[in-house]
């Protein structure tokens, strides 16, 4: 692990309003006792944690059609990098929801508790998100802190590829227990990356870019363009 980098365990608390909700329980009279159980112990047992650190950007460019960043020896390449244009520092950062129910055996339990034991997991994530953001505001001073993430949105906004340089720039993320696949997927799965900016003069959202309307996670409208 970098030596400046910084880990974060922020406490979780989940709502069982909300999994409800999410999971729609009024659904699932027969396997409630099932759907309690899991909720109970997915609650005690994760341990939501982020990794960040300060870095700087050497170099801004135009190669093809695709901007270029240069960050500590990492070139980064994708449309949504042209926010970055006339930024100087950034955050890198890998947030997970927490490895504790990885190997938790769901061979009991119905076949949805997959779903129901995700829903579980994207409320750590959430828990990491909002503590790695506030960390960011409070430490760093940014009112506005904005996420670029490597593979939301399209193949062209940032590919998925590019998440290898950036725990290049973290370090050991085995340190909160995310690993990357060949694939470039992240392990947990309920895990993101990116790096984080602010400017006055940018309003910046993945989610305006991603083409996959029905995603339940989205928080604003698709545009069709960068």
């Amino acid at each position: 692990m970098s030596t400046d980098s910084i880990i974060l365990h922020p406490e979780f608390i989940p709502s069982f309003e909300r999994f409800a909700h999410t999971i729609r329980i009024e659904a699932l009279d027969d396997v409630r006792d099932q759907v309690e159980q899991l909720f109970a112990v997915a609650s005690e047992r994760l341990k939501p944690a982020a990794i960040l650190r300060v870095a700087y950007i050497d170099g801004f460019s135009t190669e093809g059609e695709l901007p270029a960043v240069h960050i500590e020896g990492q070139d980064f390449r994708g449309k949504a990098l042209s926010v970055l244009k006339d930024i100087h520092r950034v955050i890198p950062y890998v947030a997970t929801c927490g490895t504790e129910m990885e190997s938790f055996d769901l061979g009991g339990f119905d076949f949805l508790a997959p779903y129901w034991l995700d829903a579980i997991k994207l409320q750590a994530l959430g828990t990491a998100r909002k503590a790695l953001f506030d960390y960011c505001r409070t430490k760093y001073g940014m009112g506005k802190p904005m996420s670029l993430n490597p593979g939301s949105g399209n193949v062209d906004i940032w590919p998925i590829q590019e998440q290898q340089k950036l725990f290049n720039l973290l370090g050991e993320t085995d340190t909160i227990g995310v690993r990357l696949t060949e694939s470039s997927l992240m392990i947990p799965n309920k895990s993101i990356s990116g790096l984080i900016f602010t400017s006055p003069a940018v309003d910046y959202e993945s989610c305006a870019y991603c083409e996959r309307l029905d995603c339940p996670d989205r928080r604003v409208p698709y545009r069709q363009t960068l």
